[in-house]
C-alpha cells in the first residue's frame, strides 16, 4: 500500500511540474500544460477510493466553493441567449472545476515538494523575463525604439498580456524573497533572479501590480518586523529599499507617464470637464454597475453579459486617449475590466459572493501560509482592474495555485 501511495505521489508531482512549466509558454505549446492536467486527472481516477476522496472534498470548504462557482456558470446556460459564446466561456473556465477537484480531494505529495514547485515556478518566471528582455533588446537594436522594452511590447511569451505577466512576476518576486530572507540558500542566484523580475515588473508598467507589489511588500515588512522584532538598522534598510524602488519607478519615463496618467484618471472621477481619459475603466465600471442593478440576482448569463455591457456603452459619449488622440469609447469592444463585476454580471450575486469568499476567507483562518496570503493579496488587486478569467493565463494560474497554496501551513517555514 505504501509503495502504491509513493508511486501515485510521484506521478502527481510530475503532472503538477508539467503544469508549472507549461504556464511559461502556454501561448505557444499546449502539451505540457494540457498534458499535465490530463495526467493529473487520470491518476486521480486510477487511484480509485472515491468515497474517501468525496469525504475529503466535503470537508474542504474551498473545494466546494470552486465546484459551486463553476456549476452556477454552467447553470447560466439556461438563460444565456448567445450559447456559442457561453460554451466557449465554460470550456475556458473548466479548470476552475477540475483542478480544485483533483488537488483538494486527496493528498498529492509532501509540503516540501509543494514548496519545490513554487521554486520551479519562480525559476521559470525568471527565464521568461530574461527571454522577454533579450528579445526586446534584439528589437531595439533594429529600430532603436525604447518602446520595445515597455508595457505590451515587453511580453514575448505571454504575448500582449502585460497584466498577466505582471501577476506572475509579482508573485515570483515574493517566492524569491522567501529564498533570500528566510531560507538563505543560494542568495546570489536568487537575488539575481529577483533583480530580473523586478526590472521586468517595472518595465511592464502594470499600475495595479506595481501598486500591489509596493503595498504588499510594505504590509509584509510590517508583519515581519512585528513578529521578528528586527533592529532599527534592518527597519531602515527595508524602508530604504522601498524608497529606492519608488524612485526607480518614477525615474523611468514611460513608467512615470503611466503613473501620472493614473492621477489624471482619478481627477476625471471628480472633475468631468477634463476629457483626457487615458483609461476607460471609470466609465466601464459605471455602466457595469448600472446593468448589474437591472439583474442583480442571476445576472445575464456567461454568454450575454459582455454583449449587454457593449450595448450599454453605446450610450457613452466619453473619449478615450489612446496615446495619440481622443477616440470615442463606444467604438471599442470591452469587457468589465473587473473580475468581481464581470462575475456578478454573468451569474449574479451568488457568483460574486463565492469569488469574494475564495479571496477573503483565508485571511480569517489560522495557520495560513504567508505565501498563500500574498498570492491572494496580489490576486485581489489584480481582479479589481482586470477580468482575469477572460484569458487562459488567468484561469489556469488561479485554478492551479489556489489549491496548491491553500494546503500549505505556516509552520512549514
Amino acid at each position: 500500500m505504501l509503495d502504491k501511495l509513493k508511486h501515485s505521489s510521484f506521478y502527481y508531482f510530475i503532472a503538477c511540474l508539467s503544469i508549472v512549466i507549461g504556464l511559461t509558454y502556454q501561448d505557444f505549446h499546449k502539451v505540457p500544460l494540457t498534458g499535465g492536467i490530463i495526467v493529473l486527472g487520470l491518476i486521480w481516477l486510477g487511484t480509485f477510493k472515491y468515497k474517501l476522496k468525496l469525504k475529503e472534498l466535503s470537508k474542504n470548504h474551498f473545494a466546494l466553493v470552486f465546484i459551486a462557482f463553476y456549476l452556477i456558470h454552467l447553470g447560466s446556460l439556461l438563460y444565456s441567449n448567445n450559447t456559442s459564446i457561453a460554451y466557449k466561456d465554460l470550456e475556458l473556465k473548466v479548470t476552475l472545476l477540475l483542478l480544485p477537484l483533483f488537488m483538494l480531494s486527496t493528498i498529492l505529495f509532501s509540503q516540501h515538494k509543494k514548496l519545490l514547485l513554487l521554486r520551479v515556478f519562480a525559476i521559470c518566471m525568471v527565464a521568461m523575463a530574461s527571454y522577454d528582455l533579450y528579445h526586446s533588446f534584439l528589437e531595439y537594436t533594429i529600430d532603436k525604439n525604447t518602446q520595445a522594452f515597455f508595457y505590451k511590447n515587453l511580453p514575448h511569451l505571454l504575448l500582449g498580456k502585460p497584466h498577466y505577466a505582471s501577476w506572475y512576476y509579482a508573485f515570483s518576486l515574493f517566492i524569491c524573497l522567501r529564498e533570500i530572507l528566510i531560507l538563505k540558500k543560494n542568495r546570489i542566484l536568487w537575488s539575481l533572479g529577483f533583480s530580473i523580475l523586478l526590472i521586468s515588473l517595472i518595465l511592464l508598467s502594470s499600475r495595479a501590480y506595481l501598486f500591489a507589489f509596493l503595498l504588499i511588500s510594505s504590509i509584509s515588512t510590517i508583519v515581519w518586523i512585528s513578529k521578528k522584532g528586527l533592529s532599527k538598522l534592518s527597519i531602515l534598510k527595508a524602508v530604504g529599499a522601498l524608497a529606492i524602488l519608488v524612485g526607480v519607478i518614477f525615474a523611468i519615463p514611460n513608467t512615470r507617464n503611466r503613473i501620472t496618467d493614473t492621477f489624471v484618471e482619478l481627477n476625471n472621477l471628480i472633475d468631468t470637464t477634463d476629457h483626457r481619459q487615458t483609461n476607460p475603466r471609470a466609465y466601464i465600471w459605471k455602466y457595469s454597475m448600472e446593468i448589474i442593478a437591472e439583474k442583480p440576482i442571476f445576472g445575464y448569463g456567461v454568454g450575454d453579459a459582455k454583449y449587454e455591457l457593449g450595448k450599454s456603452l453605446k450610450n457613452c459619449d466619453a473619449l478615450f486617449w489612446n496615446g495619440e488622440k481622443n477616440i470615442p469609447l463606444n467604438n471599442k469592444s470591452l469587457n468589465f475590466h473587473n473580475q468581481f463585476l464581470q462575475t456578478w454580471a454573468e451569474v449574479g450575486i451568488l457568483g460574486f459572493l463565492l469569488l469574494l469568499f475564495l479571496i477573503i476567507r483565508p485571511f480569517y483562518l489560522k495557520n495560513q501560509h504567508p505565501i498563500f496570503l500574498i498570492f491572494l493579496g496580489l490576486t485581489f488587486i489584480g481582479f479589481l482592474t482586470e477580468s482575469m478569467f477572460e484569458r487562459q493565463a488567468g484561469v489556469l494560474m488561479f485554478a492551479f495555485m489556489y489549491p496548491l497554496l491553500s494546503s500549505l501551513k505556516e509552520d512549514v517555514y
